[in-house]
């Protein structure tokens, strides 16, 4: 299976844009550490006056709070995806299945990159994450609560080894 995966589309980056068009800088917010808040904050009001002002600057002003905020998301989610990658596991490909499960809110998307084995677990996993995903864009904690536990599932899933046994698993791994 070939997927490509445009970090344009990742959550984080949805949310950028939706605090751009709205104004909100809520939507974004939990996607990045507490500590950047207001690096985040400033970075948005400053994207929306210069381009408000110019607009020619607007396209540069929206690439460098989106590359800040991807920067930023990135940094957030390093230190629980860290030995993924450090194994060798390639999770973009992973990661585009599980976020579109996440998106459409059908775990039956996800079946074809985990373990048979698992799959309970990871369904009630995904009830759990799907439960907390419609928070008031203005409650940042639970809004934080649902990022934390969308990282938790896609670290959760690419740390399930794939089935040895000789069943019939889903692992792509």
């Amino acid at each position: 299976m070939v997927l490509s995966y445009d970090p344009k589309s990742a959550p984080a980056m949805k949310a950028a844009k939706m605090a751009l068009d709205t104004g909100n800088a809520n939507y974004v917010l939990i996607w990045v550490p507490e500590e950047s808040e207001n690096k985040v904050k400033n970075l948005l009001e400053k994207t929306c006056c210069e381009s408000s002002i110019q607009t020619n600057m607007q396209n540069r002003a929206i690439d460098w709070c989106f590359e800040t905020v991807n920067r930023l998301f990135y940094a957030y989610v390093w230190t629980h995806c860290y030995r993924m990658k450090s194994e060798g596991i390639d999770v973009n490909p992973i990661v585009l299945v599980i976020e579109r499960a996440i998106e459409s809110g059908n775990f039956d998307e996800i079946c074809s990159v985990i373990p048979n084995t698992r799959e309970g677990d990871a369904r009630q996993r995904f009830c759990d994450l799907m439960s907390k995903r419609n928070y008031d864009v203005n409650n940042i904690a639970a809004g934080r609560d649902y990022v934390t536990s969308f990282i938790d599932f896609i670290v959760y899933l690419h740390n399930l080894p794939p089935e040895n046994s000789g069943g019939s698993g889903h692992a792509v791994y």
